[in-house]
């Protein structure tokens, strides 16, 4: 497929008529994004899925089985291919087929989940090098090794004993999701904000750390890798834990909804209006908002439009614009950045709408009322804040026991758009 590969995940009971139920799933829906992420097939199994790039990972179950349990594992899956392949496309996935194929026998065994922990995945399966993979490619035979790694079976299997390095370096990053739906004049009419903490650890011996927040009784629901100890967190909101080496996700978490401002980085506003029953007119207008004076960076607004659009006409001040007809009519519009001084960024979008001729008449029918299938809804957006956090929960300290060398340590926030929509 072109618009997003299917990857089924073979361990999950794939079958193959469903697999090709789900591709014609995929192609009947307007775009991919609104694709629902559990769908129940006709072959009494459940299709499962998550959409990462260009990809769509695919779990196909025909038990009885948590829909977040499955959704939990395909994201650990893409954690895991990407810090084993790197960036992850069709192309890489058959580069590295042999990898993958022995990544996913580790993480399930016999239709049940064991392990996405790339820490521990690193002890059962080695990373390809360079040589192996040019290897791979020439020959299509997947590389064994004469000895399987050692299997850590510590009372922290997440790290290795006798790790070393020349540089200490322990690097923090909080990303933080804005959830949020906002009306055409700019009011917020849904508001959630959920974040990751992801690390990246190269630290000698076996460091014990100890994570504080500014403001952890704000964070709410909080999922913890595990050789975070809960027990202390409980007791003093407090993160104590001895790290993986490499990248991990610490934790992820929610905020309260008492707890979270409803502020927006981007202001958007949009007017809708009709010339005639079948000329529309769209005016969306972005500004910066609340982001601690930061840019507001990679903003996308995505204007489906009806099936029945056609002579589509874009006008755009600031930024840059597309028109694409792949599945239906919509437009892209592009910033590279807002600044909070920059005024004035606006998206015009006229269209007309080829009316159904009338049951047995031919002749035209009056266009159906605004809110209608032959009307556009609502834009979907997307944009990065770096260096900003919408909930204000920042890293207090970070310090390091039982090992006495120096510590380099970095921390970094970024807020981003999740599912944020304008309704018009």
């Amino acid at each position: 497929m072109r618009q997003g590969t299917v990857l089924g995940l073979y361990c999950f009971a794939l079958i193959g008529e469903s697999l090709q139920t789900f591709a014609k799933y995929l192609r009947s829906v307007p775009s991919l994004h609104e694709a629902e992420p559990v769908w129940s097939a006709p072959q009494d199994t459940v299709c499962i899925h998550i959409q990462r790039g260009e990809l769509v990972y695919l779990g196909i179950v025909s038990q009885e089985v948590p829909a977040l349990e499955v959704l939990e594992l395909l994201e650990g899956v893409v954690l895991a291919l990407v810090e084993y392949i790197g960036h992850l496309s069709e192309l890489t996935i058959k580069e590295n087929f042999a990898t993958v194929y022995q990544l996913l026998s580790e993480m399930v065994d016999s239709g049940s989940a064991v392990t996405t922990d790339t820490s521990v995945l690193r002890g059962l399966v080695p990373v390809p090098s360079l040589v192996d993979r040019v290897i791979e490619n020439v020959s299509g035979i997947g590389i064994r090794t004469e000895k399987r790694p050692d299997v850590n079976t510590s009372s922290t299997p997440w790290r290795s004993q006798g790790i070393r390095h020349t540089n200490n370096e322990f690097f923090v990053d909080i990303v933080e999701r804005i959830d949020a739906t906002v009306g055409a004049d700019g009011s917020v009419v849904s508001y959630d904000v959920s974040g990751d903490i992801s690390c990246k650890s190269r630290l000698t011996g076996m460091p014990e750390l100890l994570l504080v927040m500014n403001r952890a009784d704000a964070m709410d629901d909080v999922a913890f890798h595990p050789c975070v100890r809960t027990s202390k967190w409980h007791a003093e909101r407090v993160m104590g834990f001895v790290p993986p080496d490499g990248q991990f996700k610490l934790a992820s978490f929610h905020i309260a909804t008492d707890a979270a401002p409803r502020l927006l980085p981007l202001q958007l506003r949009a007017a809708v209006s009709r010339q005639s029953d079948q000329s529309h007119t769209i005016e969306i207008s972005a500004d910066a908002g609340q982001s601690g004076n930061k840019l507001v960076e990679k903003i996308q607004v995505r204007v489906p439009l009806p099936a029945q659009a056609y002579n589509i006409r874009v006008q755009c001040r600031a930024g840059t614009h597309a028109v694409s007809n792949v599945r239906l009519p919509q437009v892209e519009w592009s910033l590279k950045s807002l600044s909070p001084a920059d005024r004035g960024a606006r998206l015009t979008i006229q269209y007309q709408v080829r009316a159904p001729s009338a049951a047995g008449t031919g002749a035209p029918q009056l266009s159906p009322s605004p809110g209608s299938s032959q009307s556009a809804l609502a834009a979907f957006v997307d944009f990065e804040v770096a260096g900003y956090s919408v909930s204000s929960i920042k890293v207090d300290s970070l310090k390091m026991l039982v090992e006495s060398y120096k510590l380099f340590k970095g921390v970094r926030y970024v807020t981003k758009a999740g599912s944020f929509q304008l309704r018009f």
